[in-house]
């Protein structure tokens, strides 16, 4: 009698065959997924690399434009509803972009929740700015803004209680941590 899968294949129906064979790969996809998965802080200093960054947790993305002169720009798309939909998205109105947050980006980070994005800006071409977003909502707060001799900020992380980012200095000075307290909505 031979050992192995071969004579597995024959004791067993089609359909048992399948059934183990999904298994398997439900069983060993959670992993291979989660390395593919885009980080949920994202920094575009250095280099900016155009793709889709989607949200770790939720139903939205993330999608980064690399304009050259002008700028790493974004927009947020809503990738998948439910019945009944609800809110300012609809099948034809998948994207959000607009307001200075979405204009010459340094960085962004996904929240712990489902809905909040922060965006930090650059001051040359953008606003200097950070921002907190409501993907649900569509609404945008200002939650930091660049002092004389900033040339923007970056966000570098954030804790249970705050967003950290860092001051982009326009001369020799050094970057500035700041901690800026977590919306509670």
């Amino acid at each position: 009698m031979k050992k192995g899968l071969p004579m597995l294949t024959k004791t067993l129906s089609a359909s048992s065959f399948l059934f183990l064979l999904t298994g398997l790969f439900f069983t060993c996809a959670p992993s291979v997924f989660a390395n593919e998965q885009k980080p949920a802080l994202k920094d575009f200093v250095e280099t900016c690399e155009a793709d889709r960054y989607v949200q770790p947790i939720g139903e939205f993305s993330v999608d980064v434009y690399c304009d050259d002169a002008l700028g790493t720009n974004i927009s947020v798309v809503k990738l998948k509803f439910d019945a009944p939909m609800v809110g300012p998205y609809t099948l034809t109105k998948r994207t959000w972009q607009g307001g200075d947050w979405a204009f010459s980006i340094t960085s962004f980070m996904w929240g712990t929740d489902r809905k909040s994005l922060y965006v930090a800006t650059e001051g040359y071409n953008g606003s200097g700015k950070a921002y907190y977003l409501n993907v649900e909502t569509q609404k945008s707060q200002e939650i930091w803004s660049m002092s004389p001799g900033d040339c923007g900020s970056v966000l570098t992380g954030m804790d249970e209680k705050h967003v950290h980012l860092q001051n982009i200095p326009c001369d020799e000075n050094k970057a500035r941590d700041i901690m800026i307290a977590i919306r509670q909505s």
